[in-house]
């Protein structure tokens, strides 16, 4: 797995996942992380060239409308920056965590406001290890999104062509509290992915065209849960019985995870 943004140093962070019960439960049933693709993300600069290089592409790519001297061709051309985009927010699936030695008040605010939510700990190097991504630098990525003037941000043309690159990006204006880290790789089943319905496929079922997943918006790839988390904690507004039942759920499927509450203050009401 390529890390971006990070060095060996960098894999003892801690990094936090942030969820409503369902999705806790997803994990644990499935055993396996949910991966969306860009195309349906809360930003809509997800996965798209920066508007400047954008520009300076569409300049560049005048020069082949000689070569090519019919309109359709010429439309083609015009649109070539345009399909890229949306082939790499179609064929790129992420999953998120948050950076930090603490729980983070905002993303409780975001994801726990209905009193039933968890985050699960662990760290770069665990994610790293124990997420069962396709074992292929060029396919698969871990880092740190690079928050940038959507705007006004520099790329080479090549980086800009380039699915993956843009995955690391997002709006400085709105998400820079952040501090996103990202597993993102091809929307390609593999056998360490569980279908829609809970199973793991087998090796027919992903064998040349099978792999591709168009009907999905996005893949869930399999992790060794026992091995990745180190701690589950349950968000501030939590009662009692919620706790205890996290702390029940955890040890019928031996995760061995320690279960706490959260050391912060209550979140914002619900509206």
């Amino acid at each position: 797995m390529n890390l971006r943004n990070l060095t060996n140093l960098d894999l003892n962070k801690t990094v936090w996942r942030y969820m409503p019960f369902s999705k806790f439960i997803s994990l644990i049933t499935y055993k396996a992380l949910w991966f969306s693709k860009l195309n349906i993300l809360q930003d809509e600069y997800e996965g798209m060239i920066p508007s400047n290089v954008r520009t300076a592409m569409n300049q560049d790519n005048q020069k082949w409308k000689s070569q090519f001297n019919t309109p359709e061709f010429h439309r083609q051309i015009d649109n070539w920056p345009a399909e890229n985009e949306n082939d790499g927010r179609e064929l790129i699936v992420v999953n998120c965590w948050f950076l930090g030695d603490e729980e983070s008040k905002i993303m409780w605010n975001q994801y726990g406001k209905f009193n039933e939510a968890v985050a699960i700990k662990t760290t770069i190097g665990q994610l790293a290890h124990y997420v069962l991504m396709p074992d292929d630098d060029n396919i698969s990525h871990i880092g740190l999104v690079s928050y940038v003037d959507h705007d006004n941000h520099k790329m080479s043309f090549y980086e800009a062509n380039q699915a993956h690159e843009r995955a690391f990006l997002k709006d400085t204006n709105r998400f820079s509290h952040e501090q996103e880290l990202r597993l993102c790789t091809m929307s390609l089943k593999t056998t360490n992915c569980i279908s829609m319905e809970g199973r793991q496929y087998t090796r027919e079922e992903v064998e040349s065209k099978k792999m591709n997943n168009f009907n999905n918006p996005g893949l869930y790839i399999g992790v060794k849960l026992k091995e990745l988390i180190t701690e589950i904690v349950v968000c501030p507004n939590a009662q009692d019985w919620f706790t205890k039942m996290v702390a029940r759920i955890v040890d019928l499927n031996g995760l061995n995870a320690k279960v706490s509450l959260s050391k912060l203050d209550g979140l914002q009401s619900k509206k």
